[in-house]
């Protein structure tokens, strides 16, 4: 018996390659030239290409962001050194005007010295805060041991402290102006300068009458001259009153201020009227023998809150 025939199994199909066919034709009379390029190794080396081109632009990005932080950086630091720098000027001027300030200090203490004013008040002891370089708390030589913090932290400080010290100072030399200014119009107002010049005949006090020959209070200053002489105002005042009265003769009366009046009388002449301001100096009338005299002379009283007073003690 004939065994049946074995069918031998089929191989399986390889995976044809595929090619690509690139034929050179250098010229009319030469040889063609072709060569084959498999189709596997062209997609695997384009992909290849399209991994090294993103790659490269990956990098080429990256580079520039690094350099640009690296520009940054080197911007930062200059701009850095250089705001050092400026912090350095400005905490040499903050010492400065702490220099200044406590010469003012001094120069406000002279003059009230010289004012006689009352020793420096506990608001006012603070004004020498820093005082000169040495004694600042701005050291210049450890500024550059400093962070920018730091140092920030350090000159608002000194800035308050300044800013503190110079709002007392003004208030300070404010209330010295004040007073200075008050006293200057107090000495203004005083009569302290002779009203005319001549021999006194008579004082300030009790005497014997030259008229009735009876003890009475002479209440200012006989002082005797030539009929004409002019009399001159001792102190900046208001013209009060300009009149005639038996005892006083023709007469003018001066509001100084604070209290203080003058009284001038026996005058031949008024240059002045009621109302009228006058000035230490200005001439105010001349010399007379009017009312109850016994010869040419200017009676003159300082009164003050209507008391008489010795004229001798403001002259």
């Amino acid at each position: 018996m004939l065994g049946g025939l074995r069918k031998k199994a089929p191989h399986a199909r390889k995976k044809k390659k595929e090619y690509f066919t690139v034929m050179i034709l250098p010229g009319p009379n030469s040889k063609v030239r072709k060569f084959s390029i498999e189709k596997t190794f062209l997609r695997n080396l384009g992909i290849a290409v399209l991994v090294a081109v993103g790659l490269s632009t990956l990098m080429m990005g990256e580079y520039f962001h690094m350099r640009g932080q690296v520009w940054e950086l080197d911007t930062l630091r200059a701009e850095t050194t250089e705001q050092r720098e400026q912090i350095k000027v400005f905490a040499s001027n903050i010492v400065d005007m702490k220099g200044q300030m406590a010469q003012l200090q001094e120069m406000s203490d002279k003059i009230k010295s010289l004012a006689r004013v009352g020793g420096r008040e506990k608001s006012q002891q603070r004004l020498g805060i820093g005082g000169t370089a040495e004694m600042s708390s701005l050291n210049l030589d450890e500024l550059g041991k400093k962070n920018q913090k730091e140092l920030m932290e350090q000159m608002s400080q000194e800035l308050d402290g300044l800013k503190a010290a110079a709002a007392e100072q003004e208030a300070g030399m404010r209330k010295l102006a004040g007073y200075l200014e008050h006293r200057n119009s107090v000495m203004a107002a005083t009569p302290n300068i002779w009203p005319v010049r001549g021999f006194i005949t008579s004082s300030f006090g009790y005497r014997r009458s030259p008229i009735y020959g009876t003890r009475q209070f002479h209440e200012g200053l006989d002082i005797a001259n030539n009929i004409g002489t002019p009399i001159h105002a001792p102190a900046n005042g208001t013209v009060a009153e300009v009149g005639y009265q038996t005892g006083y003769g023709r007469y003018i009366k001066l509001q100084h201020g604070y209290g203080v009046a003058t009284i001038y009388g026996h005058l031949s002449k008024a240059d002045v009227r009621p109302g009228e301001r006058v000035k230490k100096g200005d001439v105010i009338g001349k010399v007379g023998n009017t009312g109850s005299s016994t010869g040419p002379h200017l009676h003159y009283e300082v009164r003050v809150n209507g008391v008489p007073r010795n004229p001798k003690n403001y002259l």
